[in-house]
């Protein structure tokens, strides 16, 4: 199996690659995000972790620029739609919509356009989806006659297409085979690598977080009850716990 990813370009002037500031989110009266600061460093990969409702997949909406919000989120020194017109974002939503009767290769060709790239040739792939070999289904193939898993397997590459310096990814091992997702996660100990840094939501599942995969790949986990971070340190600082008959993740001493 093997992995190629090009190094994001070089940025100087921000001591941070991401940094969120007093984010706040709220729907008319229903606050979804309340007073979130974090910073995540060239390189990071970091978790977004909580229940659902928790403001996980808000976050990573306001970072990518698709939503407004108080507060700042500045990406290598830009605000999120500026950052994202830029090409330094990759973004896997939660849920994704492709067109049924394009093919996978169509779907890769016109999100490297996007990103001012043109594939021609089977190399021009390779070298723009930092993927290992097998990940993609078959390239002609139509959207439509895929799997889920097949799908967001697609919606990944579209996601990481270029090797974005940043890369929001909500939830990207739902749907996939075991397989698959250790592919995933190879994926990004490879951005990491490179340079690259992603923040990554996932549900609030104790089996999810003390998995071999993610314990090797995460450098951190920020925690999020009700909009609010509650914890923010390595996977190891945080325990599983039982509340009210349901498995929950505390930090380490907590009461």
């Amino acid at each position: 199996m093997h992995l190629r990813l090009q190094k994001p370009p070089e940025e100087t002037g921000t001591p941070e690659l991401l940094a969120i500031r007093g984010v706040r989110k709220a729907f008319g009266d229903h606050v979804v995000l309340d007073d979130v600061s974090l910073e995540v460093g060239r390189g990071d990969i970091t978790l977004i972790v909580g229940a659902n409702g928790s403001g996980k997949s808000t976050l990573l909406r306001c970072v990518a620029g698709l939503t407004s919000f108080e507060g700042s989120a500045k990406i290598l020194g830009q605000n999120p739609r500026s950052a994202a017109r830029r090409g330094l974002i990759g973004y896997l939503p939660q849920l994704v919509a492709l067109p049924e009767s394009v093919t996978v290769s169509e779907v890769i060709a016109f999100f490297a356009r996007l990103r001012g790239m043109s594939l021609r040739r089977p190399a021009d792939l390779a070298r723009a989806v930092p993927l290992p070999d097998g990940f993609l289904p078959p390239l002609d193939l139509p959207i439509g006659t895929l799997s889920g898993g097949m799908r967001r397997r697609v919606a990944l590459a579209a996601a990481i297409i270029g090797s974005p310096p940043l890369v929001l990814l909500d939830e990207p091992d739902a749907s996939l085979d075991e397989e698959h997702s250790a592919s995933l996660w190879e994926t990004m100990q490879a951005l990491r690598s490179a340079g690259g840094t992603a923040l990554i939501a996932m549900p609030l599942l104790v089996t999810s977080l003390l998995r071999h995969d993610l314990a090797t790949v995460a450098d951190r986990a920020v925690l999020l009850e009700a909009g609010r971070v509650v914890h923010d340190g390595s996977l190891g600082s945080l325990r599983p716990t039982l509340a009210l008959g349901s498995p929950r993740l505390m930090s380490v001493g907590s009461r």
